[in-house]
């Protein structure tokens, strides 16, 4: 099950921004139902969405109204998140899962993706999937040694981790996706073997830095991602 509210909130031109909304998800081939509950100082939508939560016509609406504040909080199976769009950016995002696994995401030039990682510790270990615009692998590490996994040689449990973030986050070039391919297009960003999608993409393209909920081990198994797969052709 997933559910979400949007709330619009700021001492703004609420009733234009409803209006901007409208006319960005009207032209949306891939919008969804959803239903407004507004008060005299706040914007409400409620949505029960198959494919995600409309961030790129959000953030399109709120760079043309940066005096407003846009906030969403969804719970996607069991996830609960939370995120702040201002002028057009993401200032603020949040999520609680059920689980340990923890992620980053870092883009780089026309928004390429440089690095998607997830990682989950389980019985003392960590295991996890990693991918970039070319080429991806799974891994497991334990006690400072990290062992990569050909992606024939995955089991279901690293399997499980990685459809997790690749659900979310990541769309492949095989895909025939017209809304991804005509999104990136509009922003000028080539297709690659592997790409963020268009709503995570509107969040984060304007970041300079990257996306992480990794915490300090987290961060020690991505260290050596990086120097064994990532800076390694």
């Amino acid at each position: 099950m997933f559910t979400a509210v949007v709330r619009i909130t700021g001492a703004g031109r609420l009733a234009d921004f409803r209006e901007r909304l409208r006319w960005l998800l009207v032209r949306d081939p891939e919008a969804e139902d959803y239903t407004e509950h507004h008060a005299a100082s706040m914007l409400e939508y409620r949505f029960t969405p198959k494919k995600g939560i409309p961030f790129p016509a959000l953030t399109e609406a709120s760079g043309n109204f940066p005096e407003l504040r846009v906030e969403a909080e969804w719970d996607h199976d069991g996830v609960r998140g939370r995120a702040v769009i201002e002028n057009g950016r993401l200032v603020e995002e949040e999520r609680a899962a059920t689980g340990a696994a923890a992620i980053e995401i870092a883009l780089a030039e026309e928004g390429r993706l440089a690095l998607a990682l997830i990682c989950e510790r389980q019985d003392g270990r960590w295991i996890g999937y990693a991918v970039n615009a070319e080429r991806h692998t799974y891994f497991r590490y334990r006690d400072g040694v990290l062992t990569l996994v050909q992606p024939d040689e995955a089991d279901e449990g690293l399997e499980d981790v990685a459809f997790r973030l690749v659900d979310e986050w990541i769309w492949y070039d095989e895909e025939e996706a017209p809304t991804e391919r005509a999104r990136y297009a509009q922003y000028g960003y080539p297709v690659r073997g592997a790409n963020l999608k268009s709503e995570k993409l509107a969040l984060l393209r304007r970041r300079a830095e990257r996306y992480s909920t990794l915490d300090a081990a987290g961060a020690e198994v991505r260290e050596a991602l990086v120097a064994q797969w990532l800076n390694r052709a």
